[in-house]
């Protein structure tokens, strides 16, 4: 396994981390951008016991992400019954926005912030035995305790921009240490898969499989209304 001095920096720094993380949730709940009913999940401690039997977790930044999974989450429980789903997030609006939609046996929690303490509270009580990520949300101390614990992980949906791969380009060494702890990558394009190998990700261990945000279904409507709206735009983009 690729070492990164970088990485080794940040994960120590991670144990430190607390006081600084206690301090940016004060901010963002001042803000309004965090659930003050909720506010300890950021902090790993969960708000819902954890369902007996095998857990799959999926990880996903915010609104596109978390809705693009819902299709995919209803497949794995008709195929799988007995299978439990933990989804996290880390925006109020994915928030609102599941709390409607979630299929059954699936459980929505706040990410906690990539503070050492806080992801590893939250994997000792989830426990999952399998780990996915969507798109490029990697966070260090997540992915790293993830791993050492032997739980499976894959990011699906991957998506690596230009920009963003030149800015994986300065840190290059963390980046092969990061990618080298996933068993799968799902990209979504060459170019992304492209990037993954050249930053360190071995090749047998991507895969192109499109965008799940394409295959996902129409969001709810009221199909009176949308048609109207249609008809009224015409051909105009």
């Amino acid at each position: 396994m690729a070492f990164s001095p970088m990485l080794a920096l940040y994960l120590a720094a991670s144990r430190w981390m607390v006081p600084l993380a206690n301090r940016k949730l004060a901010s963002r709940l001042a803000e309004g951008k965090e659930d003050p009913d909720r506010i300890n999940e950021r902090r790993g401690i969960a708000s819902q016991p954890r369902p007996k039997g095998e857990l799959v977790w999926f990880h996903a930044a915010s609104v596109g992400e978390s809705l693009s999974l819902l299709d995919l989450i209803e497949s794995l429980i008709d195929e799988r019954p007995d299978l439990n789903v933990l989804i996290t997030t880390g925006t109020r609006s994915s928030a609102d926005l599941l709390e409607s939609r979630l299929p059954d046996q699936t459980i929505h929690q706040f990410v906690p912030l990539d503070a050492q303490s806080f992801v590893q509270a939250f994997l000792e009580h989830w426990r999952p035995d399998v780990a996915v990520w969507t798109e490029s949300e990697l966070w260090p101390s997540l992915i790293c305790e993830t791993s050492e614990r032997g739980i499976a992980m894959i990011s699906l949906n991957t998506r690596i921009s230009g920009d963003s791969y030149k800015k994986w380009l300065w840190v290059r060494g963390a980046a092969r240490a990061l990618l080298g702890k996933f068993d799968l990558f799902l990209a979504q394009d060459r170019i992304t898969a492209k990037h993954l190998q050249r930053l360190g990700a071995r090749a047998n261990r991507v895969r192109i499989n499109g965008s799940l945000k394409e295959s996902s279904g129409a969001l709810p409507h009221d199909e009176e209304e949308r048609t109207e709206i249609s008809a009224a735009l015409e051909t105009r983009p």
